[in-house]
């Protein structure tokens, strides 16, 4: 009875064996499925033209804020908001009641002393004035017809009209306001090619001078343009230490009058560290790469990032150049992972 117990025990024995043996060979297949495949890129130094930016705006080649010299009420609005004039155009008229009895009032004045002026000269003649009384009448008509001239000009004032072509970009008042001198009505800006006003640290006043070509910088419209310094200011203002520059921009159909924008003063090369774009790994406000460590595992490193070009993100810190950085298969990555590098 024992001999026969004996064989079985010995073929439970081998089952069992077998049985590891199977199940060492799946842990070595699962262990080596955990190697993922990926591609490295070096983080590479580069020789850049750094540049300084000071912000601007892009302003029309002239603009007007247009006022009234009497105070009356606006009787009638000629333009909207957006409309285009032309040099002498009617952009409101006031109520005319009260200039026009004054002009009415001073030409009468002006017409009796004129007469008095032709009866002084007949008794003049007849010896029957004095010269004395003849230069006092005569003075009185010049004063007259000064007056009346004055009265008359504040006649044609009561019509607002655009001092040259363009667009109207500001409306402040509405039919039935009291005019005031003093108080801007409307604003005009003139057509043609604008202009880029920004005022220039004291520091970086040396590196530009008028007639130098300059890259702008419109974030609106994501494009640089070239700009040509027409204006320089020779002195600094003594509150912010700076000077005033304007340069001519090229006239576009995407340019207008108060964008923002960056004047791209160049300030010497600077070294800069470079990696791919897409091997940057965004995670709410934080930005990281994977760098393929020396015992091939994914580190993942906080960085902060700086411009980008040409499919190439600058990295202001977190990597030291040289460092690789995996570049594929980012979204199957985890903190320590092991990697096989592919060619």
């Amino acid at each position: 009875m024992k001999f026969l117990k004996l064989p079985v025990m010995l073929f439970a024995l081998l089952l069992l064996l077998a049985g590891c043996g199977g199940s060492s060979k799946e842990q070595s297949a699962a262990r080596s499925s955990d190697i993922k495949k990926v591609t490295v890129v070096a983080a590479e130094q580069r020789a850049l033209m750094d540049v300084q930016k000071i912000m601007g705006t892009v302003e029309a080649r002239s603009r007007a804020q247009i006022e009234t010299k009497v105070q009356a009420r606006v009787e009638r609005i000629a333009v909207a908001l957006g409309s285009r004039v032309q040099a002498g155009d009617v952009l409101a008229e006031l109520d005319t009641r009260d200039i026009t009895a004054r002009y009415r009032q001073t030409q009468a004045v002006y017409e009796q002393a004129a007469q008095d002026l032709k009866r002084f000269e007949t008794l003049l003649s007849q010896q029957a004035a004095t010269q004395q009384e003849f230069d006092g009448v005569k003075m009185r008509v010049a004063v007259a017809e000064a007056n009346r001239q004055e009265a008359e000009a504040m006649l044609s004032y009561a019509r607002i009209v655009a001092p040259f072509s363009g667009v109207v970009t500001e409306k402040m008042i509405d039919r039935g306001d009291l005019a005031i001198p003093g108080r801007p009505l409307f604003t005009v800006e003139q057509d043609g090619t604008p202009r880029f006003v920004l005022t220039i640290p004291e520091s970086s006043a040396e590196r530009i001078a008028r007639g130098d070509s300059v890259k702008i910088e419109i974030p609106a419209s994501d494009t640089i343009l070239t700009g040509v310094v027409t204006e320089l200011s020779p002195s600094a203002d003594p509150m912010t230490r700076s000077y005033q520059v304007k340069a001519d921009l090229p006239s576009t159909a995407r340019l207008r009058p108060g964008q923002f924008g960056r004047l791209l003063l160049p300030t010497g090369e600077a070294n800069a560290l470079f990696v791919p774009s897409g091997a940057i790994v965004r995670r709410g406000q934080m930005e990281l790469v994977y760098v393929a460590t020396n015992d091939n595992r994914a580190s993942l490193r906080m960085v902060r990032t700086g411009r980008e070009m040409s499919g190439w993100t600058e990295i202001l810190s977190g990597l030291n150049p040289g460092e690789d950085i995996v570049t594929s298969g980012l979204s199957e990555l985890s903190d320590g992972d092991q990697i096989e590098r592919q060619p």
